[in-house]
């Protein structure tokens, strides 16, 4: 009865595999990627000034300075400061229509002071996107700097649940149904392991199948409470959208708003008036903020600017994916006036709680560089596993006869090697596209599917037993040209980011080297086995004797 139950649990396991490896593999891969969005986003905005230092004041933790880089070397600012330099600015721009307006202090992860606001909705219906400018004291003096419009580290993070060209509902409907299968996957995969830890320690490289089964193995364990989470948690996103006809049933057709209010209750601002009314001094209102909860505040938000019910709210920073049982989340003023506000506290129920606590784990957004970076080591070693459980699936079958399984081989490559060079193209078209063409966001994405595309072309028109090492060593070029692409059309090369110390601009190059280092290798692996599997190396030495 094990035995068959194994059995039925293998076969499970294979075909969930095979039908939807490559979809999971574009989810997994572009999802892990997401997690340094914010990263991503400040290299992918060349304009934007270089990163602020912050330290604690020594004579209230709550406040913070930053040090930022000018022309006579560095100049100190206080928290206070910005702040002020930040609603200063929205007042200039007399944007008294905008939905809200922010003001974004530097973290370890942004680096930057902005500000940022939300336009009406047009009378079509169409909301707008943000808009936002950036705090530079490069000249001495407080400049505002709006850079090119671009998709940046969100577009890729979306990527892998909104798969960009689908309509949003079918895309849902595919990434949830994959999820899906993932835990089914995992599930089945750890059944049929009968000798999971001696697997685990078992690798027996140059053995064709073998070796990739051995690798997937020792990624598929070493990274499965990882998986389990982030494949769980995803699901926990489509839950009202596998769910439809249940809220439908309670709610009616156009209830969905309801249901949301009903589950995830929050404080509700209070309508806006239309009488015209000044806004107190922020500063203030934002020591108090800090004296009560006792944590430095680094994102204000003004709800209605210029409007008597304008709300400013205080958001406090998320330390722990459990931020959201029952604690304020954020603290709220009346502008007008200066008078504490009831409501910032999180009111959801037990079930409501759990679900945004496991959302709050698969995005991983209140964790430190340590923790993000083995969420990024994790993420890639599922990336791994997907890579090499479709390789050691199509070894297997081509050791019977290669020329059978030739298309499944071609589109694996295609998939496994090309879509990391589209990314790369994607990140390469960011600097290449001029920068105040309209449409440079959408094309920037273009340009990462087309490059995808043409790995297929040339899978195709390649001989077979030459297309892995000419994928391998396309890809090594692409990952290379990113930082050379930046040095050449940018301000914000490597050597100007590790002089004035910025982690973040410096820390991605660094890794589009190390990821162009990774796929050489392999392509002169690849070719090094091709010349001794030829005969080359031997008919060579046998004439030199």
């Amino acid at each position: 009865m094990k035995t068959r139950f194994r059995a039925a649990m293998a076969q499970l396991h294979r075909w969930a595999g095979i039908l939807f490896s490559a979809m999971m593999f574009f989810i997994f891969l572009t999802g892990t990627v997401g997690y340094f969005h914010y990263e991503i986003d400040r290299w992918m905005e060349p304009e934007r000034p270089l990163a602020m230092d912050r330290q604690a004041s020594a004579s209230d933790p709550t406040q913070t300075i930053f040090s930022a880089p000018s022309a006579g070397g560095r100049i100190t600012v206080t928290q206070a400061e910005l702040v002020e330099l930040g609603f200063r600015r929205l007042h200039a721009l007399a944007i008294q229509d905008a939905i809200w307006w922010g003001v974004i202090l530097p973290t370890g992860r942004n680096g930057n002071t902005w500000i940022e606001w939300q336009p009406p909705r047009r009378p079509d219906g169409h909301r707008p996107e943000r808009r936002a400018e950036y705090l530079s004291f490069a000249d001495g003096e407080p400049q505002w700097i709006r850079p090119r419009h671009t998709g940046g580290g969100e577009a890729l993070y979306r990527l892998h649940w909104k798969l960009h060209y689908l309509p949003e509902t079918a895309a849902y409907w595919i990434v949830g149904l994959c999820t899906l299968l993932m835990l089914v996957g995992l599930v089945s995969g750890v059944i049929i392991h009968r000798k999971i830890f001696r697997d685990f320690f078992t690798l027996r490289l140059f053995r064709s199948s073998r070796s990739w089964l051995d690798l997937h193995n020792i990624t598929s364990v070493m990274s499965l409470p990882f998986q389990l989470m982030i494949v769980y948690s995803g699901l926990i996103f489509f839950a009202v959208t596998f769910m439809t006809p249940i809220v439908t049933a309670q709610y009616g057709e156009d209830g969905a708003r309801t249901f949301y209010r009903e589950a995830f209750p929050e404080a509700e601002a209070e309508p806006k008036t239309g009488t015209p009314a000044h806004m107190v001094p922020v500063v203030p209102l934002l020591h108090a903020a800090q004296a009560e909860t006792k944590t430095s505040i680094g994102q204000l938000y003004l709800l209605y600017p210029g409007d008597k019910n304008a709300r400013l709210s205080f958001y406090l920073p998320e330390t722990t994916p459990g931020h959201y049982r029952g604690k304020p989340h954020k603290i709220l003023y009346r502008a007008s006036t200066g008078e504490r506000l009831e409501g910032g506290n999180q009111l959801y129920g037990g079930a409501a709680s759990v679900e945004k606590t496991l959302i709050a784990l698969h995005e991983g957004l209140f964790a430190d560089w340590r923790l993000r970076w083995l969420y990024i080591f994790s993420g890639l070693l599922g990336v791994g596993m997907i890579g090499t459980g479709a390789i050691y699936w199509l070894r297997k079958r081509q050791a019977r006869d290669r020329q059978s399984f030739a298309a499944v081989e071609r589109f694996y490559a295609a998939v496994l090697v090309g879509l990391p060079i589209g990314i790369a193209a994607y990140f390469c078209a960011n600097r290449l596209i001029p920068a105040h063409w309209s449409e440079r966001a959408d094309w920037e994405m273009h340009c990462l599917f087309l490059a995808w595309m043409l790995t297929f072309a040339y899978t195709w028109l390649r001989p077979l037993e030459r297309i892995w090492r000419g994928l391998l060593l396309l890809a090594a070029t692409a990952w290379s040209l990113v930082p050379l692409v930046n040095a050449v059309t940018s301000n914000r090369h490597l050597g100007i980011s590790l002089a004035n110390g910025d982690r973040v601009l410096a820390g991605f190059d660094l890794s589009a080297i190390a990821v162009a280092i990774a796929f050489g290798l392999l392509a002169i692996y690849g070719y090094r086995r091709a010349y001794r599997s030829n005969g080359i190396g031997s008919r060579a030495v046998a004439a030199e004797g």
